[in-house]
Parts: structure tokens; C-alpha cells; sequence
């Protein structure tokens, strides 16, 4: 049931109130993880604030009327149900969640985007309050990326214009407002979170991360810190200082002769209306290929086309994690019943053998298990997570002739593994392969290959912070250089991106810019 608080707030959002002059002090483009931290800052900073959210509303009557259908509908008739919507989801379906919640995720006739032959890319979007964190069986992992990570010695991508110290306590804050649970490792790599619960592994996970130091003993084997399910936007609908309008499409943001951010446009899909806001503030937190898009479809102050496409840098560097999957089952043992998100990791285990601080770039393994149907056997599931590197011609750009289905340019998205990609996932490929013979079990399936780029679910790179205008499209406080004003507090800001999670990286840029856009940091 959704929180009264916010049910107000998407209420008070009508077509009316937003356009009267003033309405808002800032306004939030994207309702996701980021977005939803953003509204709590900025509204505890006494500032009122506008969400605005791609996602169609669904009336909870309706909701619930088609999860009772899902439940009584025989299974002949919900494998239909399913077919008939895969032909209007042909990339979607390809997600691992996409068969437990559809309509969570975004039509592709409706809103498609092209590649290059040979050259897939699965770009999954999910257009709700809570973004894709609100999919089912997310696994809302959270890890601090180490010194070493934001400036990395390889010269293979730029140097953070900030470093590790500078953003500790704003994973600090972020920690501690999502009450994590998970363990204190004291793994030098990756660094120790602020925990609301600390647990202790379960005899299982104990069986499994005792066979594994047994193999490798300078190798780390940490418990998974993860959370449950925010409510960063209901938390901030409380102050009664916030307004969501849901099915807005934002198309551009506007800029102002002295270079500040204006306000922005977007299409509402219930009026049909192309409607504007004004404020002195925006942040885009739609998901990094969203919010580049729109910076895309932004004019400078001067008239060139495209925020920050002076720099070079706006739509290229496109990075997600390379991803390699080993499946497995091993004889029924007792497991503990265990929340989402509860899991055994692996960090930079391509350095297991060496017990020193791992150079250059790396991958982790998560280790999940989990019983089968019937409790006969234990499925488990191994997933290696490497670090891709940014490369210029990994890109997005303005497709000449394809629109969604409001009349918004879509997308071109080029992206592929580099040769050293390829070879982090040979490696990666070898230790799962070794991790399942040290556990003894009987492997299932393992990838032949890495997945195609965008199936990781951690776009990072195509609008990056950086130390000057001339190679970044954001300043070190997220701040676009083309518009004062404007923040951009999704994965496109990361000028590279470890092979951790990189949502808690996310979520502490987010806090560190509202700190800063307030003047309170």
C-alpha cells in the first residue's frame, strides 16, 4: 500500500499547481534510487521540490485486480499472457526479473532505440517510482568503491576530480540512511560500510566461505551489504514540501542567456500536453542513458546543440560491467530463510592469490544459493562482475530519424567489449570454473562468453565529471559546466566504475550535490 504522505504528494502534482509561476525551487527528473534521495535532501534543506517521473500511474485497484489474475490465471493461460506481451518487449524480456513484473518495464515499440549490427546492446528501463531498485528480486547490493578505484595508476581513464576522502561521509550519510545490513571485513579494497545490522553468516554460507579460504587463504570473502527497499520519497512527501507527477517524459532542459539552468520541458502522457517548469535548480537522475539523452536535446547558453558537447565527452565513454554466469546445484542442505539482497562476494577476486592491494582493473564474484523446488537440491549461482573500461567509441547519440512514441528522438547506442574486456572475462570465466570445483558442485551452465553490454544493469560514463570543461560535462560537484544549476547524479557521471555495485557511489554523489546546491556542505 503506498504511503499516504506520498499519495498527497502525486495528488498535489496537478497540471494547474505546477504552472504557476514559482512552483517549485527544484525540480527532480526521475524517480529511482537517486531521484528519491535528492527530493529528501533538497526538502530538508526547506526548499520545495518537483519530482518528475516517466512512469504511467497504475490505480491500485487495477494493480491488484492483475496480481490476483497472476495468481489464479492457469499456467497455460499466464505462458500466454507472457508471449503476447514479449512481442511488444523484445528487450525487456530478456532481463532475468522481466518475467515476474512486465509492466514494470518500458514498451520497446513504444520507446525503441537502435545498435549496430553485431553489436547488441540490452538496455532494460523501468519506468516507476523506485526505478529499477523497485523491480522484483532486485539485488540492491551496496559497496563503496577504495582510493585506488577513483584514481586509478594504469592511465587507462581520467582521475576522479574528487577523491575518496572527499566522499566518505557522504557514503557515510547514505549508510546510515539506508540501514544497512551485512558484516565489517576490514578488506583494505573495499572499504568498510556504516552498518544498522551486522550479521553473522549462517552455517551454509560458513561451509561456503570456509571451502573457499581453504583453496585460496589470502583470498577476501566478505557477507553481502545490502538493504531493503528505500522510502527516500515517501520519507521526503512527509515534509508536505514535495509534489510527483507521474508520466511526465522530459524532453530538454532549458538554459538561461547567462548560462543557468532555466527549468525543463517534458510531455505529460495523461493531458498530452507539452507543458514547462521553471526553477533555479534541476537534477536529472533518470538512469545515465536517459539523462545524457536529455542533456542531448539541450542548447547551451551559446546555441551549440547539446550540454557539454563542447568537452568531447558528452555520449561517449559508455561502460557497464561485464558479466559472466555460472549456475550450478549441489546436494539439499539446511539454509536459513534469507531477504533479498543476502549474498556472499568475492572482491577483486582476480588478485586471490596474492593477499596484497590488486592492480589495475578486476573483477568480484557474488555467490547466491538457494534451494530448489521441492528441497531436493541447492541451486547455486555464480556471477562475475568486471570492470569495463571507457572507451570514446563506446557511445550514444541522437538517432536522425527514430522517435518513441511522443515524437522524442531515440537513442543510437554502439557499444561492444574491448580486447582487454574480453580478457577480464576469460579470466573471469577460468575462476568460476575454479570456484565451483573448490566448492564441489555440479555445474549447469556456464556462459560462453560475456553477456552483451547493458545487461549488467549499471550504465555508467556518457556524461562524466571531470576537473575542466574542455574533456568533462560536469564539474567535481556534478555540476554541468554548460549550466549552473543543473546536476547530473546518475551513473553518467562516473568517469569510470570499478567492478563493484555502483549504486551506494550513486547515492553519495547525490548527497554531496545537494549539499552543495544548498549551500549546506
Amino acid at each position: 500500500m503506498r504511503d499516504p504522505a506520498l499519495s498527497q504528494a502525486i495528488r498535489d502534482a496537478t497540471l494547474d499547481a505546477i504552472r504557476k509561476p514559482g512552483a517549485a525551487d527544484a525540480v527532480i527528473v526521475g524517480a529511482g534510487a537517486t531521484g528519491g534521495l535528492a527530493a529528501l535532501a533538497l526538502v530538508e534543506a526547506g526548499l520545495r521540490v518537483l519530482v518528475l517521473d516517466a512512469g504511467v500511474p497504475v490505480s491500485p485497484v487495477r494493480s491488484r485486480a492483475h496480481g490476483l489474475l497472476r495468481r489464479l490465471s492457469p499456467a497455460s493461460l499466464r505462458r500466454s499472457r507472457l508471449d503476447a506481451k514479449r512481442r511488444r518487449q523484445p528487450i525487456q524480456s530478456r532481463c532475468y526479473a522481466w518475467p515476474s513484473a512486465p509492466d514494470v518495464f518500458v514498451d520497446d515499440l513504444d520507446f525503441p532505440y537502435e545498435v549496430p549490427d553485431g553489436r547488441p546492446f540490452h538496455w532494460f528501463r523501468s519506468r516507476q517510482l523506485g526505478g529499477r531498485l523497485a523491480v522484483p528480486r532486485h539485488g540492491r547490493q551496496y559497496y563503496r568503491l577504495g582510493p585506488s578505484d577513483m584514481a586509478p595508476a594504469d592511465g587507462k581513464s581520467p582521475v576522479w576530480p574528487l577523491t575518496y576522502d572527499e566522499l566518505e561521509p557522504w557514503y557515510a550519510d547514505v549508510e546510515s540512511r539506508l540501514e544497512m545490513a551485512g558484516a565489517r571485513e576490514g578488506v583494505p579494497w573495499l572499504p568498510d560500510s556504516v552498518l544498522s545490522e551486522v550479521l553473522e553468516p549462517t552455517p551454509s554460507e560458513r561451509m561456503i566461505r570456509d571451502r573457499l579460504l581453504e583453496r585460496w587463504p589470502q583470498a577476501s570473502v566478505v557477507m553481502g551489504r545490502f538493504s531493503r527497499p528505500g522510502g527516500f520519497l515517501a520519507d521526503a512527501a512527509a515534509s508536505g514540501r514535495l509534489r510527483v507527477r507521474q508520466g511526465a517524459v522530459v524532453r530538454e532542459v532549458n538554459v538561461t542567456d547567462d548560462g543557468r539552468v532555466g527549468g525543463v520541458r517534458w510531455v505529460d502522457q495523461r493531458s498530452g500536453t507539452t507543458e514547462a517548469v521553471s526553477a533555479p535548480l534541476v537534477f536529472l537522475c533518470a538512469s545515465a542513458l536517459e539523462s545524457t539523452r536529455i542533456l542531448l536535446l539541450s542548447k547551451s547558453a551559446d546555441g551549440e546543440s547539446g550540454l557539454g558537447s563542447a568537452s568531447g565527452a558528452l555520449g561517449h565513454n559508455l561502460m557497464d560491467h561485464i558479466r559472466i554466469r555460472l549456475e550450478a546445484t549441489w546436494p539439499a542442505m539446511e539454509i536459513q530463510p534469507a531477504p533479498p539482497g543476502r549474498c556472499l562476494y568475492l572482491p577483486r577476486f582476480d588478485a586471490r592469490g596474492t593477499g596484497g592491494p590488486p592492480e589495475g582493473r578486476g573483477f568480484g564474484v557474488q555467490v547466491n544459493h538457494v534451494p530448489m523446488e521441492g528441497g531436493s537440491a541447492t541451486r547455486v549461482g555464480l556471477a562475475a562482475y568486471g570492470e569495463m573500461l571507457p572507451r570514446p567509441e563506446n557511445r550514444v547519440e541522437l538517432h536522425p530519424t527514430l522517435r518513441d512514441v511522443w515524437g522524442i528522438p531515440s537513442l543510437r547506442i554502439d557499444c561492444s567489449h574491448g580486447e582487454e574486456d574480453l580478457e577480464l572475462a576469460r579470466a573471469a570465466k577460468a575462476a568460476l570454473v575454479e570456484v565451483a570445483q573448490a566448492l564441489g558442485v555440479e555445474v549447469t551452465h556456464l556462459d560462453d562468453e560475456p553477456a552483451a553490454p547493458g545487461n549488467a544493469n549499471h550504465e555508467c560514463g556518457t556524461a562524466r565529471m571531470g576537473h575542466t570543461p574542455d574533456a568533462s560535462v560536469l564539474d567535481p560537484f556534478n555540476q554541468c559546466w554548460d549550466a549552473r544549476g543543473l546536476y547530473v547524479v546518475d551513473g553518467a557521471a562516473l568517469p569510470s566504475q570499478a567492478c563493484q555495485n555502483p549504486t551506494s557511489t550513486f547515492l553519495a554523489l547525490t548527497a554531496r550535490a545537494c549539499a552543495h546546491a544548498t549551500g549546506s556542505g
